[in-house]
């Protein structure tokens, strides 16, 4: 009886110190109020900013990326095969950029064929393989076709945030984003579909294409570490109470 008992005991006191532990979360960072159509070339995103639900990290930390999903417009679909690419930057010297080039960070691991099947509101979905990302930094997401180690960003027919008038005089043409991803001063935050001088050029007051963001917390070695010897525990309480 003893023989099982203090097993027992030390699996439960592995798995509690194991709990208090950083583990693995699940979370997300989104702009999804926008219905107006467009078609964009990308999204700028931070790994923490407007996360849901707030995971147990601290900035400086390694988080991974497993999903991007833009949301399909109206707009006529143009792009073809293409690829969403993640930049640590919004705004990247897009003349002659290639997987080569010091602000890229990874690839989706699918390429979307065409929109076209897709109905107004879908969503584009990108898949990663737990790609590493920093929690705290700032990053885009491009839709290019790839070529090689070349990279070529593409129009693809994208929801984006609806402006309205916020003037007194309602004919004063002062239109603002409804809502935004961050602040109207947050240029890394928003989204654009004009390229001026290799670069990206942004929509006024850092409007945002809607997307959504999936991410997991990596957790602490630690953590690991004393999952896998809760486990070993529970193997010899198994084996004692076979004998």
């Amino acid at each position: 009886m003893m023989k099982t008992i203090l097993p027992v005991l030390s699996v439960l006191a592995v798995l509690a110190v194991a709990s208090s532990a950083r583990a693995q979360t699940a979370y997300d960072v989104s702009l999804l109020a926008g219905g107006s159509w467009n078609t964009v070339y990308a999204q700028g995103f931070s790994t923490s900013l407007g996360a849901s639900p707030i995971p147990g990290a601290a900035n400086g930390d390694t988080v991974d990326l497993t999903q991007f999903q833009f949301f399909k417009s109206g707009n006529a679909d143009s792009a073809a095969n293409f690829q969403l690419a993640i930049f640590n930057t919004l705004y990247p010297n897009l003349t002659g950029i290639t997987t080569a080039s010091a602000n890229f960070v990874g690839l989706s691991a699918n390429t979307i064929a065409s929109t076209t099947p897709l109905n107004t509101g879908d969503a584009i979905t990108f898949t990663f393989n737990n790609l590493p990302l920093i929690y705290g930094n700032d990053y885009s997401a491009y839709f290019v076709n790839v070529s090689g180690i070349n990279l070529t960003p593409v129009l693809v027919s994208a929801l984006t945030a609806n402006y309205v008038n916020t003037g007194v005089d309602t004919g004063s043409g002062v239109f603002h984003p409804a809502s935004n991803y961050g602040s109207e001063s947050q240029f890394q935050y928003a989204t654009g579909n004009f390229i001026s001088g290799g670069f990206l050029s942004a929509f006024s007051y850092a409007g945002d294409a809607n997307f959504n963001a999936s991410l997991t917390t990596v957790p602490e070695p630690a953590t690991c570490a004393l999952m896998g010897a809760g486990a070993f525990l529970l193997l010899v309480v198994r084996r004692n109470r076979a004998r």
